[in-house]
């Protein structure tokens, strides 16, 4: 990706925002106060651990034991995982019909950073995809995560959720939870405080499957799966542990695409994630973030090839040339661009754009 300029390119989805408000009616989270004895205004509380899946599983499951858990390269135990808010749910959508359309035998788990999303994942219509996904409600884990390792990144979204100069700590539970609606339910463009936060959370998602003994498949929704890219994965060596896209002139100190990475579960790979997160600067970019970590540490890696796993400038080149770019390619990456608009443009150009 380019650098990052500081735009604002919001963009709030419909029908989705409905959805979304419809949700935030549900009263899932309006007693918790008292029934688990919290502070007032305390959102990491507010939000527990709980299991909102599309398939049937038992409340009280820990983290690790609600995952979906697939077979991947070398027989190894894989999670593959988006994070999204009720803003990108299109996208979100749009890429599990194209898991679906390609046939791919796993099935995925989004963590939901907001409460929209595993209500209007759970309402979809589509028959394909009723049981395709688990979803978690990770905004509550995934704050307290953040203000533990990243204080200063944790203050720097407060100003974007306050309705007034009410300070974090003194809002009730049900005013921080509204107070959320406009970042769980709003598309935001490149370079925003908020859209950050959202690309940061991947960092935590990563981190989290790895520590539970899983390998990684970590995605962005702005993607369409063609084919099963699992086979490129099976790498032997050190230089398989962290396999990603290739970013090309991504103005990095590398060519790390975080928005497609596969990591395996390995004591290296843990502390790399945890290096990731916890050393400054924080709040950064979290391709640049990976990227400098990586290069800093001379952690081994694989680069996929560019030409079946083509990313938006690569899109672009090729149809600039007149080349097919679905001729031989397995995913798909429409990034590149930060508008809403733009990206489906870009899935619709390749046939990857499914909620027609």
């Amino acid at each position: 990706m380019p650098l990052p300029k500081k735009i604002s390119d919001r963009q709030t989805t419909s029908p989705y925002k409905v959805f979304g408000a419809i949700a935030l009616l549900v009263p899932l989270l309006l007693n918790i106060s008292v029934s688990i004895g919290i502070e007032s205004g305390d959102l990491m509380s507010a939000l527990p651990d709980l299991i909102l899946p599309t398939r049937t599983t038992k409340s009280n499951q820990s983290f690790c034991e609600a995952l979906p858990v697939s077979s991947g390269p070398q027989g190894r135990k894989f999670v593959h995982v988006f994070v999204s808010n009720a803003g990108h749910f299109p996208f979100l959508h749009n890429v599990l019909l194209s898991m679906v359309n390609a046939s791919l035998s796993w099935r995925p788990v989004v963590f939901a950073v907001g409460s929209g999303v595993c209500h209007m994942l759970r309402d979809l219509a589509e028959v394909k995809l009723k049981d395709y996904a688990v979803c978690y409600p990770y905004l509550g884990r995934l704050l307290y995560q953040l203000r533990r390792d990243e204080p200063k990144s944790f203050e720097q979204i407060q100003p974007f959720l306050a309705k007034s100069n009410t300070t974090f700590l003194n809002d009730t539970i049900e005013e921080t939870i509204a107070r959320f609606d406009e970042v769980d339910s709003t598309f935001y463009g490149w370079g925003s405080t908020e859209h950050k936060f959202l690309i940061n959370s991947k960092l935590y998602a990563l981190r989290d499957i790895l520590e539970c003994g899983f390998d990684a498949f970590v995605t962005d929704t702005d993607i369409g799966f063609i084919s099963d890219p699992l086979p490129y994965f099976d790498i032997d060596g050190p230089k398989g542990h962290v396999i990603a896209q290739t970013a090309p002139a991504s103005g990095y100190s590398m060519n790390i695409n975080s928005g497609f990475m596969y990591w395996r579960s390995t004591n290296d790979t843990i502390d790399l994630i945890r290096d990731i997160i916890t050393v400054p600067p924080f709040w950064h970019i979290d391709q640049s973030r990976v990227n400098d970590r990586i290069q800093n540490r001379s952690t081994p890696y694989s680069l996929l090839d560019s030409y079946k796993f083509p990313q938006g400038n690569r899109i672009i080149g090729r149809y600039e040339k007149g080349v097919d770019t679905l001729a031989d390619a397995v995913v798909a990456h429409a990034n590149w661009n930060s508008k809403f608009g733009e990206k489906e443009a870009m899935l619709r150009k390749m046939g990857l754009w499914f909620l027609d």
